[in-house]
């Protein structure tokens, strides 16, 4: 199942003339089940390649786009989010090529077939936020969970008007009065 599903997500660039061209990947179950995690599930997303074929490299764009299903990191149930992500990497088989700019990984001439799933999964993983809660209405974690967390109905803090009945020390007091006189 493991080679299928690298022969899937793979370019065979033995076969592949020099120029501008265009492929499309759908990132289907296999894709996801290929991976022991993955922090997204979806059937409907695409990485979408820009390729341009040079004698000795080929430089390749990458754009995710698409839905993809997260866990929410609050209540840990799943919602829908857009994902859209571009990136570059440059394949050489020329070691002496050097790129500044962006990264470039050295390929062995003789294999015809260049495997991308680790890079698909990569930037699929770069494209998903670093804060898991989702913005919009049509999401609402349950109640009781917010309550927990000390937040209102729409995931602002509920703020605490009760003020502790402790006895504040008066060194800290009087350095307090000195924070609003002036």
């Amino acid at each position: 199942m493991k080679k299928t599903t690298e022969r899937k997500y793979s370019l065979n660039i033995s076969r592949m003339k020099e120029g501008f061209h265009k492929e499309s990947f759908p990132l289907e179950k296999d894709f996801f089940e290929y991976f022991d995690y993955s922090p997204v599930q979806s059937d409907d997303l695409r990485v979408d390649l820009e390729i341009q074929r040079y004698s000795r490299h080929i430089d390749i764009q990458f754009y995710i786009l698409g839905n993809a299903t997260l866990q929410c990191d609050r209540c840990l149930s799943p919602y829908t989010t857009e994902l859209s992500y571009h990136d570059r990497i440059i394949y050489s088989f020329d070691e002496s090529m050097r790129s500044g700019e962006h990264e470039v990984v050295f390929l062995q001439a003789a294999n015809p077939f260049l495997v991308l799933l680790q890079e698909f999964y990569d930037f699929l993983n770069l494209a998903v936020p670093i804060r898991k809660v989702p913005d919009s209405k049509i999401h609402i974690c349950p109640p009781e969970v917010l309550a927990l967390l000390g937040l209102d109905e729409e995931g602002a803090p509920v703020s605490s008007k009760e003020e502790s009945s402790e006895e504040v020390d008066p060194r800290w007091a009087a350095l307090k009065k000195l924070k609003f006189d002036k």
